[in-house]
């Protein structure tokens, strides 16, 4: 796509999407939430296929009975109405102070000049925890996939606006190790299915899921500090947290180091999930089948 395309996009994907933003903003918070609620429902309800997949996910994943399922999916949709909503209200503007807590910023801190990696998930309202970026101390970068569609990419990139920089998954790596050798962080969500041929195979909730190695790559080649960052919802607050920095192996082994240490990492994104589990995304299918491998925890 043309830069003037793109340009053109933005501005009809704002000009379209800017009314619906100030009306839910005029909204009191009950009212525009239970509209979330009320989205989340209809989603529950109208998307069938995806309901499967979430519901064979969190079935597995967590050993639940048929109750214990349902009750986790149910609150998933709801949590995502809820969410969706709150970013049109938040999309293009600063956030409410009222709105998140943040904890853990002294990890940030600590690493001094060295360049940070964040590692986190699809948890919580996750377009918020990329705001909150905004608010720290030092440029933030996030690595994102694009949409299929322009106008949904377009649209996505009107509600961000504001926010930190985008850089497409899958391009050069150039820019996001240049944004750490000047000291800034860069997000990496990793909890998405990562395509088989570069993949590390890795446990995750049992079941052994292809996940993308390019975080434990960019940390052993620019020294970055990995810090663990992870949002969930608490009443009407957003909790935000930033952990301590991960222990990675640095060793002459490159290869195994970059298996374990992308172990390790998944690891803690998968600790995060299970301590809110109805705020995860199980409508991704994550765990899809290695062609010629066991698909069994090694």
């Amino acid at each position: 796509m043309s830069a003037a395309a793109s340009k053109t996009r933005v501005a009809i994907a704002r000009a379209a999407l800017w009314p619906i933003c100030a009306l839910l903003r005029a909204l009191p918070h009950r009212c525009s939430d239970a509209l979330g609620r009320l989205l989340g429902w209809g989603w529950y309800r109208l998307v069938p296929i995806r309901r499967a997949v979430a519901r064979e996910n969190v079935a597995r994943a967590l050993a639940l009975d048929p109750t214990g399922t349902e009750a986790v999916v149910r609150g998933m949709y709801r949590h995502l109405g809820r969410s969706f909503v709150e970013l049109l209200r938040f999309g293009g503007r600063p956030l409410p102070p009222e709105a998140v807590r943040i904890e853990g910023r002294a990890h940030i801190a600590a690493a001094g000049a060295r360049g940070v990696l964040v590692v986190t998930a699809h948890l919580g309202n996750w377009e918020l925890l990329v705001r909150v970026g905004t608010l720290l101390e030092r440029p933030v970068s996030v690595v994102t996939r694009r949409f299929r569609a322009g106008w949904a990419e377009a649209a996505w990139r009107a509600l961000r606006r504001g926010g930190p920089r985008l850089l497409p998954a899958g391009a050069s790596a150039r820019q996001v190790v240049a944004a750490l050798r000047r000291g800034e962080i860069v997000g990496y969500v990793l909890d998405q299915h990562c395509a088989e041929a570069r993949a590390v195979r890795a446990p995750f909730f049992g079941r052994m899921a292809s996940t993308s190695p390019d975080l434990a790559r960019l940390a052993r080649m620019t020294g970055a500090v990995v810090v663990p960052a992870f949002t969930w919802r608490a009443g009407r607050t957003h909790v935000v947290r930033f952990d301590p920095p991960l222990a990675l192996d640095h060793t002459p082994d490159r290869a195994t180091d970059i298996d374990r240490n992308t172990r390790l990492c998944l690891s803690v994104v998968e600790s995060a999930i299970a301590a809110h589990p109805d705020q995860w995304l199980w409508i991704h299918r994550r765990w899809k089948p290695a062609t010629g491998r066991p698909d069994t925890p090694d």
